[in-house]
């Protein structure tokens, strides 16, 4: 695996640090001091001060808040906020992990891995590109993340963090995404061992997925190496002009009544016809659904496609559209619970 004893570490977090542009002005992160007790708070020294990188008897978790990748002129990240992540079966599988850390596996996509790409974890045309730390409210990626975690550590809140483990297992780092780097980091490519941070408020069962990409990292990987198989970066997609959602996932029967078969409507959100010939559909289980030869899409139409290839479970599943060269052009998933109302779809907000 590229990325070094990668996997995810249920925990709660007790502290937080940020790095401010006097602090760190190559590369500052937001420290995030944990423990991974079931109950209890663990002996930890107190007396620490803001300088210090370590706390003796807590973890540490550190988050990129300002690229240190590509060009250097452009430190931005980007970032994606997903307040609804309880819909992806994702959040029903690591409520049942035990505290503490998983190590997730290579190629293979379960419930210690991520995949910004191929998990469908968030509407990637959402993401922002954000600098760090600029006046005013709202404006770089510390006035996002800083009140979620403060408000974590209030509440005592479970913490998934996903990242690569180091410094003798004591501490958690690459918490962004692991793929389609610039040449010069292409080692650390690979596929389901992207970082990232949910965070699952019980008092009111809210869930929060935050994900970091770098402006500099490539749009579309190689599903077996995670290299960039375009040289279309993420401060180049978020811009309207991109082709990636020009057709979108608008529903899904999952559960249809009587014998319909199950689909997936597509929607077209151009002003043009869009070819589907080679175009797949692809579940969380792998299976492909090929879509019908010399089919287009008319503009701002709706049409629904059948998948006999392409089972739709029950329990949670995510849904991929490919276009031919089999790039991602839309991502969307959906919770168990979504799939057990019998006869009505399920409808995907874009």
């Amino acid at each position: 695996m590229p990325v070094e004893d990668y996997g995810v570490w249920k925990a709660h977090p007790v502290y937080h640090v940020v790095e401010r542009r006097k602090d760190d002005l190559k590369s500052p992160h937001l420290s995030l001091y944990f423990h991974d007790l079931d109950t209890g708070t663990p002996r930890y020294d107190s007396t620490f001060t803001r300088e210090d990188k370590e706390i003796q008897g807590l973890y540490r978790a550190t988050i990129n808040i300002k690229s240190g990748l590509g060009d250097p002129h452009d430190s931005r990240l980007v970032y994606w906020v997903n307040h609804q992540i309880d819909q992806n079966p994702l959040a029903d599988e690591l409520a049942e992990l035990k505290y503490g850390f998983h190590r997730g596996t290579d190629q293979m996509q379960n419930e210690c891995s991520l995949d910004y790409i191929r998990n469908s974890l968030f509407n990637t045309s959402d993401g922002r590109l954000l600098p760090h730390e600029v006046a005013g409210q709202f404006n770089d990626i510390i006035d996002v993340l800083e009140p979620n975690i403060q408000q974590a550590i209030l509440e005592n809140a479970d913490v998934y963090l996903f990242g690569s483990r180091y410094n003798n297992g004591k501490a958690m780092h690459k918490m962004h995404m692991n793929q389609g780097n610039i040449r010069k980091y292409r080692w650390d490519d690979g596929v389901f061992q992207d970082g990232g941070l949910i965070i699952h408020f019980q008092r009111t069962n809210l869930w929060i997925g935050f994900f970091i990409g770098f402006a500099s990292q490539a749009v579309h990987t190689n599903d077996q190496t995670g290299h960039a198989i375009t040289g279309v970066m993420w401060s180049d997609f978020l811009r309207p002009d991109i082709i990636e959602e020009s057709v979108v996932i608008h529903e899904a029967y999952v559960n249809p009544a009587n014998s319909t078969p199950r689909s997936v409507t597509l929607s077209n959100k151009t002003n043009r016809a869009v070819s589907l010939d080679h175009w797949t559909i692809r579940n969380k289980a792998g299976d492909i659904q090929i879509l019908p030869d010399n089919v287009s899409l008319r503009p701002r139409i709706d049409q629904p496609f059948h998948l006999p290839d392409c089972p739709l479970s029950d329990h949670g599943d995510t849904i991929i559209l490919a276009n031919e060269q089999g790039m991602k052009i839309d991502g969307v998933s959906y919770s168990s619970k979504q799939a057990g109302i019998k006869g009505r779809p399920i409808v995907f907000a874009h």
